[in-house]
């Protein structure tokens, strides 16, 4: 069996117990196809145990200066999916995650995915505001926190609703230790101070909520646009 295949319906499996009846319905059918797809059983899925992974260090090609909200998204993300996070920085902040190969091809997509959602978003909201001849200034910074809450509540959320989605959470000790042993020399400050829109701040509160992951996870593809970076 490929392991690949399976690990990403285990993800699928465990976001199909989402307290969020969207989430949960949309991620059920995604598995359910792949299943079919690739002539497997649920039990077949279950019990299959594959070896680890790689630990590795995804350098994305998402970087960042003075939209240090991108850097709370990513470590949102990192923590949720059982990686971690750090920078490497020159004149700009380029994300890394390290964890499992499968693990940060996901915060990869995820990721990626989310920042367009924020980008597709503000856009409109800049168009709106403009029309009525309003400023724009803020307007990304504090719909991308409102997107960042609104998107860890629905990750608490999943929580305390099943434990399946310990799954999609879990650090294994092994990339903890080894993600310990780097020596970082440099610190980045990421604090993000609202800009006081907030209508701005509302809209992305209730589309954090809403963002769902499970058809770009089903999607996402060795050899597509969102495929894995090389790291170091």
């Amino acid at each position: 069996m490929d392991a690949k295949i399976i690990e990403k319906i285990k993800k699928l499996l465990a976001l199909s117990q989402s307290s969020n009846s969207y989430e949960a319905e949309l991620a059920m059918l995604k598995a359910q196809e792949l299943l079919v797809k690739h002539k497997l059983s649920l039990k077949a899925v279950k019990e299959f145990t594959a070896v680890n992974s790689d630990i590795k260090d995804n350098v994305t090609q998402v970087t960042f200066t003075k939209a240090k909200w991108k850097a709370r998204l990513a470590g949102l993300i990192a923590d949720n999916f059982g990686c971690y996070l750090y920078f490497q920085t020159d004149r700009t902040h380029t994300v890394v995650f390290f964890g499992r190969e499968e693990d940060i091809t996901v915060c990869n997509i995820v990721l990626e995915y989310a920042l367009d959602c924020i980008a597709s978003a503000t856009r409109r909201l800049k168009y709106q505001h403009r029309s009525y001849g309003f400023s724009t200034k803020g307007i990304e910074n504090d719909y991308a926190l409102g997107f960042i809450k609104g998107l860890r509540q629905k990750f608490e959320e999943q929580k305390k609703a099943n434990q399946a989605w310990g799954l999609v959470l879990v650090k294994d000790q092994e990339v903890t230790d080894a993600f310990n042993a780097k020596k970082f020399t440099r610190f980045i400050n990421t604090g993000t101070p609202y800009q006081g829109r907030a209508d701005a701040y509302a809209q992305g509160l209730i589309d954090g909520e809403r963002f769902s992951v499970s058809d770009r996870i089903t999607r996402a593809d060795d050899s597509g646009p969102l495929a894995l970076n090389s790291g170091d």
